[in-house]
């Protein structure tokens, strides 16, 4: 079943503060638990190194109840890797009907520096 590769995830709240200084501070709260899988799929192609290379983009698979949407944050638990949603579950959903309920949703990969 598909659901046995999914694993723990946490949604995040992006929260900004003042920092002192009159700039801003951007740190994550907890929202909820859910789970779900990151896989990857095909990109575009791009040129590195003068070589035409295909871009892999990740993608997380998640529970049906969960509903994301473009802007939301993400961390896997297993290794505290905080992922950006950049789509809507709406539009990656598998129909009502079907024996394998689950959604989609494409990520981009959030660097966060110390």
């Amino acid at each position: 079943m598909l659901t046995d590769y999914f694993e723990p995830f946490a949604l995040l709240e992006r929260i900004s503060e003042p920092d002192g200084l009159g700039g801003q501070r951007f740190s994550f709260r907890y929202v909820m638990d859910f789970r779900g899988g990151l896989s990857y799929t095909a990109g575009q192609e791009i040129s590195v190194g003068g070589r035409a290379v295909l871009r892999s983009d990740p993608v997380l698979l998640h529970e049906f109840d969960v509903t994301l949407a473009p802007g939301d944050y993400v961390r896997r638990e297993r290794d505290g890797a905080v992922y950006r949603v950049t789509g809507c579950t709406e539009d990656m959903r598998s129909p009502a009907f079907s024996g394998l309920q689950f959604a989609q949703v494409p990520l981009e990969r959030m660097v966060i520096p110390c």
